[in-house]
């Protein structure tokens, strides 16, 4: 799926370049719903760490807007912050504006070492293939990877529908009980989360106890 990732990237540079850094150049509506999702991932994250000191990763960071909402979560900065990004123009812009010593950007679609948590929000949202069964194959390929670089647990939110299908404007909506009979059977305890104002999206968590 290399070149998938290689259309999903030259898209998102190209609206980065347009847009810069808000939610729009990441195919969201608006800051608030961005927010929302933060603060789901957020709670779960708070809820599972067992200690003062914990890892993330965020698997497709775009231009980094998770990293501040963790530093107002966690002002303390009591954890480790690692950004993966497809597309060069945002992490460019991450490596630049977000400079600290516990934080680190990285280019790529998955991770390589070990985190307390990963996370993904809106990382699989925008699907340049034609078959929504090939585009779920892709999803739960990262998941298995991802997962075994998850030493805690991992989080993610897909948009959802009875039936998967694929816009025409390319944007993937995921059958929430297949992803999580796949979950449940192939990586760990899951766990699904929703919000009011998030219509037709599910955050899934998954956890190794």
């Amino acid at each position: 799926m290399r070149s998938v990732e290689a259309t999903v990237a030259q898209k998102y540079n190209k609206r980065f370049i347009r847009l810069g850094a808000v939610p729009e150049a990441s195919l969201w509506f608006s800051k608030e719903r961005q927010f929302t999702r933060f603060k789901l991932i957020a709670d779960i994250v708070e809820q599972k760490r067992s200690g003062s000191n914990f890892s993330v990763h965020d698997i497709g960071c775009g231009y980094g807007p998770f990293l501040p909402y963790l530093v107002y979560r966690f002002p303390n900065k009591d954890f480790t912050y690692t950004g993966f990004e497809i597309a060069e123009k945002p992490l460019n812009y991450c490596k630049k504006t977000y400079q600290a010593a516990n934080v680190f950007f990285k280019l790529g679609s998955l991770p390589n070492k070990l985190s307390d948590f990963n996370v993904m929000s809106g990382t699989y949202n925008y699907a340049p293939v034609l078959s929504p069964k090939v585009w779920q194959d892709y999803l739960f390929e990262n998941l298995s990877q991802i997962w075994n670089y998850s030493r805690v647990g991992m989080v993610f939110n897909l948009s959802i529908s009875e039936v998967p299908k694929i816009t025409s404007q390319n944007i993937s909506y995921f059958s929430q009980e297949n992803v999580m009979k796949f979950c449940q059977n192939k990586l760990g305890k899951t766990t699904l989360f929703f919000s009011d104002d998030l219509p037709k999206e599910a955050t899934f968590s998954v956890f190794r106890s």
